[in-house]
């Protein structure tokens, strides 16, 4: 995938071309962890007999806000006794061996790593980055016993297909979530004879982006351009020669970040009373700029997205949003004003810890900001 200044992704091309169902160190996702690591301990078992207790833990603050989980997720694993289980939970750190901490989004994608069958140089270039995009916490050393390392190393690969990954809100990396929802969609036998007439095309623009996440000062967002049913998802800004767009979104990124990333269908009453009240207030026409925050257009002049059309987006809005990470421009840029970078009740936990990325210090492909 190409992604700022041209480069490619190595991030994505360590992860598997799954977009995952479940999210990092959840319970549900323990819970599938725990079925994967019964078998392959079943596996070793003769080769368990003689290995001590190691035991450790993985700590995720910044936890996704939609789960109502508060703000850290965690996991354990235990090997003894010749065989190990999984729990949902941090173990203190006098009865750990080796712990690690950090950002629930770099963990997350960090979980999406596949071992086996990946460029090992691909794979060291992807656990670099992610490294170097966190303030991490980490003590302990590695098992010296092998069958351990082969053990969580199938269970990760395997968890890793089935483990959401979290990038930032409208960057290359978050548009390929976006181009696999829609494109598996469309081509399902559901949806895929109600739109082998369609010819729409969508985009999303946004403008004002941070340089963390778009170091190359472009504009952030995607489009999509259906013709007789075939879907083609890019991003960033619609190519000129597929211009005049069917249906235009335009806005600055700042104001359209904690609404952009809501899960809907798990929103309390509060938190939609209070995404409620942030919109009429974030989105006024800004006198000081002289600008609209965000407008809707339609420029063809060719009018609504069609029905059919419409039920392959209809997902888009939640799955993308349980995929996106949870920091905001104002945490790195304290110029944008309050109305736009004040956190949400609706958006993020109270005890989100901004200083665990280090966006004030590189951008999010790890080069350091200028």
């Amino acid at each position: 995938m190409t992604i700022a200044n041209g480069s490619v992704s190595t991030l994505t091309a360590a992860m598997p071309e799954s977009i995952g169902d479940l999210t990092f160190a959840t319970k549900e996702w323990v819970d599938a962890a725990r079925d994967i690591l019964s078998d392959e301990v079943e596996r070793y078992r003769d080769q368990l007999q003689d290995v001590g207790r190691h035991s450790f833990s993985q700590v995720a603050h910044n936890a996704p806000t939609h789960l109502h989980v508060g703000n850290t997720l965690a996991y354990t694993v235990i090997f003894e006794n010749g065989g190990a289980e999984i729990v949902a939970e941090e173990l203190p750190d006098d009865q750990c061996d080796m712990k690690m901490t950090g950002d629930h989004s770099l963990m997350s994608n960090m979980a999406r790593l596949v071992f086996q069958g990946k460029d090992p140089k691909v794979l060291d270039a992807a656990r670099n980055r992610l490294f170097s995009l966190g303030r991490w916490q980490m003590f302990g050393t590695q098992p010296p016993e092998t069958v351990l390392h082969s053990i969580w190393q199938a269970v990760n690969d395997t968890m890793a297909e089935r483990t959401m990954p979290r990038f930032v809100f409208m960057t290359p990396e978050w548009v390929s979530n976006a181009r696999a929802i829609l494109t598996t969609r469309a081509q399902s036998e559901k949806y895929r004879d109600g739109i082998k007439t369609v010819d729409f095309t969508f985009s999303e623009e946004f403008t004002h982006t941070p340089e963390y996440a778009f170091p190359d000062g472009s504009h952030g967002g995607f489009w999509v351009r259906c013709r007789q049913g075939k879907l083609t998802v890019g991003a960033g800004p619609l190519p000129e020669d597929s211009q005049p767009a069917d249906m235009l979104t335009k806005a600055m990124y700042a104001p359209v970040v904690p609404v952009g990333r809501t899960v809907v269908a798990n929103m309390t009453d509060a938190e939609k009373e209070a995404q409620d009240g942030y919109q009429r207030v974030a989105f006024r026409f800004d006198k000081e700029l002289n600008v609209r925050p965000a407008e809707q257009t339609q420029p063809s002049g060719r009018g609504p997205m069609p029905p059919d059309l419409g039920r392959v987006f209809l997902p888009l809005h939640d799955e993308l949003s349980k995929r996106t990470s949870g920091e905001l421009p104002s945490d790195y840029d304290k110029s944008i004003p309050s109305k736009w970078g004040d956190p949400q009740i609706f958006d993020r936990h109270p005890d989100y810890d901004p200083g665990l990325l280090r966006y004030d210090e590189v951008d999010i492909y790890g080069n350091p900001l200028t």
